[in-house]
Parts: C-alpha cells; structure tokens; sequence
C-alpha cells in the first residue's frame, strides 16, 4: 500500500479520476449546448417561416413543445414552458464555470493529498518525504489542463449561443403573443 501511495500509483488514479469528471464535464455541457443550437434554430425558423421540418429527434420535440406552447389554452403555462426554455438556455455559462472550477478545485486536492502525505511522513530518508508532493503536483496539472481545454471547447460557442437563443425566444415570444391578442 505505501508503495501505491507514495508512488505513481495514487497520482494515476487521482490523474483518471480528473479524466472521468472530464468527460462527464464535457459530455454533459455538450448535450445542453446542442439542446439550446436546436432550440435557437428552431425559434430562429418559425420567425421566418410557419411550417419548419426538424433535421432531428430533438429539433422535432422543441418543435411540438413549441406548438403546444402556440396552441396551448393556458396562458400562464404556455409562459411558464418559454421561461423554462429561458433558464436552461441561461444556465448554460454557469455550467462550465462550474465543471472548469470542479477540475481545477480536484487537480488542488491531489496536491494538497501530496502535501498531506508529505508533512505525515516522520522518518530521515528525504526521498520519501518528497516524493509523494513531487507526484501529485501532476493532478493539478491535469486538473489545470483538462479545465482549459473544457474553457476552450466550449467557452465562446456558449455565450453566442446562449446571446442567439435569448434573441429568439424574445422575438418568438412576442411574435406568439401579438397573435393571443383577443379582438
């Protein structure tokens, strides 16, 4: 067990670890940015046209979400469904700064383990004493690494994306209420 801790045993589980929180990280925020590409084209198309084909199974949910927002009798619910729309769209930022923070914050906690490992250990040989912060100064570089990548996966699409769906659903929305307006 002390040689999985003090070598790179504990630094490669800890390196994986960031990689699967990566994955799930990315994984995550690009099905939300597809979800809100489809959303904003969607909208963006029915402003320009009535009748729009959807290229996709999601471009056709948003499609008959839409049209149940259109048809809907209900007032208050059909804008409780575009103010959902609204927050998952706005939501979308706030998620990557979370799962860069998350990467970086674990990348951290690998060092500070080393730290910890290091300032535990009461023996004379300085190899042991440093070898394990030495290690685990590799899983803030992978936290660091994996959270740019992340950043620049993602990072400028998010905020035109996010700016694009805001525009239209504004549009969209006032479009559909001009047409609720009893005579």
């Amino acid at each position: 067990m002390e040689a999985f801790v003090q070598g790179w045993g504990l630094t490669i589980a800890l390196c994986a670890f960031i990689v699967i929180v990566f994955i799930a990280g990315w994984l995550h925020l690009h099905r939300e940015l597809t979800w809100v590409r489809a959303l904003t084209d969607h909208l963006g198309a029915e402003l320009v046209a009535s009748e729009t084909k959807p290229a996709s199974l999601l471009a056709q949910e948003i499609r008959d979400e839409s049209h149940a927002v259109l048809t809907a009798k209900d007032a208050g619910w059909a804008q409780k469904q575009v103010r959902s729309w609204q927050m998952r769209a706005h939501r979308l930022e706030p998620s990557l700064a979370f799962w860069t923070d998350l990467l970086r914050q674990l990348g951290l906690l690998g060092t500070v383990v080393g730290i910890g490992l290091a300032l535990a250990y009461t023996g004379t040989d300085m190899t042991k004493l440093l070898a394990p912060l030495a290690l685990k100064v590799w899983t803030t570089v992978a936290g660091l690494a994996t959270s740019i990548v992340l950043s620049a996966s993602f990072g400028m699409k998010m905020t035109a994306w996010t700016d694009a769906a805001e525009k239209n659903l504004e549009a969209w929305d006032a479009r559909r209420l001009e047409t609720k307006v009893p005579a």
